[in-house]
């Protein structure tokens, strides 16, 4: 298990505070940050291999990227804490701005999972490690789709 290549100040920088998880001190909004930068430091190792990561420095475009997977991975769990905490102190479900809120703070999430799957990918092309296991999908086609009223002049059985 390697050192996160991102830092708690990473974090910060993006906006996180301790008022939005329940108002924590400082120091243990720190160590708060540090558990949730050691899971997504782990995450990234785990896709890239503990040997390309740790050759990964922030002086190269593949540690850049790495540390950027980080923040935005540990960004995403930290919104999803959002939606926790915000439903837990919220007054009514009706409130048609509380609704708005989740949703965003959803999006968010989603958005940044999203974000450090693209960072995660960068870093492993950059490392020379297969990334095509990252995504979705074969990029395979099975089938024709006809849509019109004259057969495909590809598929079986039909004419030019």
């Amino acid at each position: 298990m390697s050192t996160p290549k991102a830092t708690t100040d990473d974090l910060k920088d993006e906006g996180f505070i301790a008022i939005q998880f329940g108002g924590l001190s400082d120091s243990d909004f720190v160590i708060y940050l540090g558990k949730v930068l050691q899971s997504a430091s782990l995450w990234v190792e785990q896709k890239c291999t503990a040997a390309a990561y740790a050759a990964a420095t922030l002086s190269t475009y593949a540690g850049d990227c790495a540390q950027k997977a980080e923040v935005n991975y540990a960004s995403a769990v930290l919104f999803r804490r959002r939606v926790v905490f915000y439903e837990s102190n919220a007054a009514s479900g009706n409130n048609k701005d509380e609704a708005m809120v989740l949703a965003e703070l959803r999006k968010h999430a989603d958005m940044r999972l999203q974000d450090a799957t693209y960072w995660l990918g960068e870093a492993m092309r950059a490392m020379g490690v297969d990334e095509s296991g990252l995504y979705d999908g074969t990029g395979v086609t099975s089938g024709f789709v006809e849509t019109g009223r004259y057969p495909l002049s590809t598929a079986p059985g039909g004419t030019a």
